[in-house]
């Protein structure tokens, strides 16, 4: 694979990982589903969902809360695996970790940084096409 190649398959993933976060900030985050393998497990809040079904559920609960606004910023990212890695199936894959800036929207309609979020998504390429199959996210500093 060449470098250019590499670089491509790291561009679609983080690609993937924005286009998920902006469908949540926009209100749409239902549509964020499409990102995800069939067999994905997504963690969040402290809870694992398991499968398209699982995490669908999830998304139709954020969806949900219209009250919710957000703004996700990513930063500081590290991209492993550039899709030269596979698991001895065939399946490329890619990892990529970064802080998320979660942004809340108040009442008087200011955003301010509500929490740091140290995140790795893990990405396969099958059937020509990236799908996000792992994503954990926790609190860059938790509370005791």
């Amino acid at each position: 694979m060449s470098p250019a190649d590499r670089s491509d398959a790291a561009g679609h993933c983080r690609a993937l990982v924005v286009r998920y976060h902006r469908d949540i900030d926009s209100g749409r985050a239902t549509a964020g589903i499409g990102a995800f393998a069939d067999d994905a497990q997504f963690e969040a809040h402290g809870r694992v969902f398991r499968g398209r079904d699982e995490i669908l559920g999830f998304l139709k609960a954020r969806e949900a809360d219209t009250g919710r606004q957000t703004v996700h910023v990513l930063a500081n990212e590290v991209v492993s695996g550039q899709g030269d890695d596979d698991d001895g199936s065939g399946q490329k894959r890619v990892e990529l970790q970064a802080m998320v800036l979660l942004h809340v929207r108040k009442p008087d309609g200011v955003y301010v940084l509500d929490r740091v979020l140290n995140t790795v998504h893990r990405f396969r390429h099958a059937g020509g096409e990236w799908r996000i199959t792992h994503r954990t996210s926790r609190p860059l500093h938790p509370t005791v």
